[in-house]
């Protein structure tokens, strides 16, 4: 369990504001420590990562606060959200129908993003039967953890605005099964989310240019809680003030329109306002006066034990607190960009091992002498007894015999496949000049339902390795037909060894046999069927 001692830094920005949090977790609880505000200089280009990256080092130097990982979010605006429908669905194949879905349904390659997920549906059987997918892209990812970088801090988790939220407005009021409409209003881009209970209906964001006045000269931050860019005097602005409010209830119609069409039936029963603007409280009053149902000002004091005077300064850190809240207890961050959730199989399933040492040996002679040598250098030493390590040529002869007594093995098992191409296609995918990678043993399974074959203890050294020997297997195809579904099993560090950073686990499903199988059942049924005279 995690205790109260954790202290972390929750950053939140957007074109013209940077939001500061600090914040002890633990516990189910969250205890705030420092909050800051600060409006952008005019000149300060949000999205380049070293300006903005110099200035949150700034205001991090300014306030005497030393990190070195931070919880950082993905605005609305930079990610796509889609509610997945799935078959019933057990959770050990959750992660890869998603997967499957995501390829079909993003604007992008999946390859060239970061997409994670979160149960929003369960059938009678525990079953999952809906999703609720996010994905940015790895630009997007790229960019802010090069910001982070300049600021000299680490991402730990990057989760996305209107989840973070979510969260928040979970703690600042219980608002149980109702349906909340939560407008966050930003300078530039304001962000629109209906909550339904603890689960994100739908998220839209509205660029709606809002006139924040420009910030007093001579004021200074000495407070606990730091109000967003010293908001001055709205007089004489008016006109410019009830424009944005109008643009702002037109984007609030056109969001429940199109959460309706989701949802025909669904009914908002209350809106929270949130931002630093400085216009929340008039938004706030059009709002009612337009859609007729209670509104009311985020306020997160209560919960967070400080001055109810400083509620209108801690409105626009509704997305911050969030992040902080969401660490507090395990589970609340359901969404982290940084860490997605992946395709893990559990499934139990019968297996028969048969060690293939020599296979990848052999054929990585072909590939390069300079790793054939090291790779079987490797395995002699778990080999003992087997050849003498300096004879070459009783090497390669063990090889050979090592790979036709793993062929007869495979023969054995009644599958009329191909087993030695998919040894020469794992071999061949598997060496490459300059990288290591030692496969310490295969394991195959041949069953009614699964032609399968295991790379156990693959030792790489470097996680990325490992990643583009993955990569590469995917990418195998035969008559222009991929063969193998390809998933890593857990990475696992190794400190002791100067070769190696880690081990993993493969999975390689042979496509080509799982189908022959498949055929050959058909066949034999078909046979069976046939009524034969007496």
């Amino acid at each position: 369990m995690i205790k109260l001692t954790r202290k972390v830094l929750c950053l939140d920005w957007d074109k013209r504001s940077l939001r500061i949090v600090v914040a002890r977790v633990g516990s189910g609880r969250m205890v705030l420590e420092d909050a800051h505000s600060h409006r952008l200089p005019t000149e300060l280009d949000a999205d380049d990562p070293q300006t903005m990256g110099d200035f949150i080092r700034q205001m991090l130097r300014r306030h005497r606060l030393r990190f070195k990982s931070v919880l950082v979010d993905v605005p609305r605006e930079r990610a796509v959200i889609n509610r997945l429908a799935l078959a019933p669905t057990p959770d050990t194949e959750v992660a890869a129908a998603v997967r499957f879905q995501a390829m079909r349904e993003l604007p992008f390659p999946l390859e060239t993003a970061a997409a994670d997920y979160l149960e929003t549906q369960r059938d009678e059987n525990g079953q999952t039967t809906e999703v609720l997918l996010a994905a940015v892209t790895l630009e997007t990812l790229d960019r802010i953890r090069a910001t982070c970088a300049a600021a000299g801090l680490t991402p730990a988790r990057i989760g996305l605005r209107p989840y973070a939220n979510l969260v928040s407005v979970g703690h600042v009021g219980d608002f149980g099964a109702r349906r909340v409409l939560f407008v966050d209003l930003g300078p530039g881009a304001t962000e629109i989310d209906v909550f339904h209970g603890a689960a994100l209906a739908f998220a839209r964001s509205a660029n709606v240019n809002v006139p924040v006045p420009a910030s007093e000269t001579g004021t200074h931050e000495d407070s606990r809680v730091i109000s967003l860019a010293e908001i001055a005097d709205l007089e004489g602005s008016e006109p410019a003030i009830a424009a944005a409010v109008d643009e702002l209830l037109l984007e609030v119609t056109r969001t429940l329109t199109a959460y309706r069409a989701t949802e025909a039936d669904a009914a908002i029963d209350t809106a929270l306002v949130a931002g630093g603007t400085g216009i929340e409280e008039p938004f706030a009053a059009a709002l009612h006066a337009r859609l007729g149902y209670p509104v009311t000002l985020f306020d997160p004091t209560g919960p967070l034990g400080v001055d109810a005077g400083e509620s209108a300064k801690l409105r626009s850190f509704s997305a911050a607190l969030g992040l902080a809240w969401g660490l507090s207890r395990e589970g609340l961050l359901a969404l982290d960009f940084l860490n997605p959730k992946r395709v893990v199989s559990n499934r139990e399933t019968w297996r028969r091992r048969a060690r293939l040492i020599g296979a990848a040996v052999a054929v990585a002679a072909a590939a390069t002498a300079v790793g054939f040598g090291k790779l079987y250098w490797d395995l002699s030493a778990e080999r003992a007894g087997w050849v003498a390590a300096n004879e070459k040529t009783r090497k390669e002869l063990t090889a050979r015999t090592e790979i036709k007594d793993q062929i007869v093995r495979a023969q054995d098992w009644g599958v009329t496949a191909v087993w030695p191409d998919d040894l020469w296609h794992v071999a061949d995918a598997a060496i490459e000049p300059g990288k290591k990678l030692l496969v310490q043993g295969i394991d195959m399974e041949s069953g009614s339902r699964t032609q399968r074959m295991t790379l156990r203890n693959v030792y790489a050294s470097d996680f990325s390795v490992s990643m583009d020997f993955v990569k590469a297997l995917n990418d195998v195809r035969v008559d222009g037909e991929q063969v193998y579904d390809v998933r890593p099993l857990a990475w696992v560090e190794i400190h002791n060894n100067p070769e190696f950073k880690g081990k993993l686990d493969i999975e390689i499903e042979l496509r080509k046999l799982l189908r022959q199988q498949e055929e050959i059942q058909q066949r034999d049924k078909a046979h069976k069927s046939i009524k034969r005279p007496r």
